[in-house]
């Protein structure tokens, strides 16, 4: 089974829908624009964003995840578009958006600073103008300069959940172990853990322009210390 078809059942406990999260966005997206969400989840940030008028688009190439999106739309009689296109497809939609947003660390999943220049290429590429693209990873020079390669274990009633790093090379292995009913399912997937010293140059490279960095989504200035490395940026 596949890293998250195995946690979408747990994932909005796991990942809970953040209010500050929502409200940045918010605050740097155009208001009722047509936004695009990259890497959506169970789609918890783009239903919210819709509810305050945005024309939402959720890709999440997940298709239990993507299923659940709309699952949750239909009952809560929102109107939202889904898809399951990767970061690497977005250049297949039609449509040209006023804001483009990817969170939740989805850019480590990409395996190279090519493979991430490439996204930043087809973002800028399809984003109106003065579009806005954010985009919120780990604060990957926190985990390695203090070699934080571990979480809290999250219990809930139902099941408990362990995650931890392990840094190999240029990656960084990302292993989950999920315990429900019994039974533990452990995944490994690899993350890319680029920095804020190579990414902002290829955001430069794409001529994204009012380039400003956050450490989270209170919009703390970012620094070596903080836990998020975010990004907002114009076309």
């Amino acid at each position: 089974m596949s890293f998250y078809k195995t946690l979408t059942p747990y994932y909005d406990q796991i990942f809970p829908a953040n209010k500050n999260t929502q409200q940045f966005l918010s605050a740097h997206l155009c208001k009722g624009g047509k936004i695009l969400d990259v890497g959506a989840g169970t789609g918890n940030m783009a239903l919210a964003l819709a509810k305050e008028g945005f024309a939402v688009t959720a890709t999440e190439p997940e298709k239990g995840m993507a299923e659940e999106i709309r699952m949750k739309a239909l009952e809560q009689t929102i109107s939202l578009n889904v898809e399951t296109k990767t970061m690497q497809q977005i250049e297949e939609f039609t449509e040209t958006y006023d804001g483009i947003y990817c969170i939740g660390n989805t850019l480590a999943h990409l395996r190279n600073l090519d493979e991430i220049a490439q996204f930043f290429q087809l973002a800028f590429k399809k984003l109106n103008k003065n579009g806005a693209f954010i985009f919120q990873i780990v604060n990957f020079e926190r985990v390695i300069d203090n070699k934080e390669f571990s979480f809290p274990v999250i219990k809930k009633e139902n099941f408990e959940f362990q995650r931890q790093y392990t840094l190999t090379g240029d990656r960084i292995l990302f292993t989950t172990a999920l315990t429900a009913a019994g039974k533990t399912d452990s995944n490994t997937i690899p993350l890319y853990p680029a920095t804020a010293s190579q990414l902002l140059p290829l955001l430069e490279s794409c001529r994204f322009k009012e380039i400003h960095t956050f450490g989270d989504f209170n919009s703390t200035p970012y620094s070596n210390n903080t836990p998020a490395f975010i990004v907002t940026a114009k076309k």
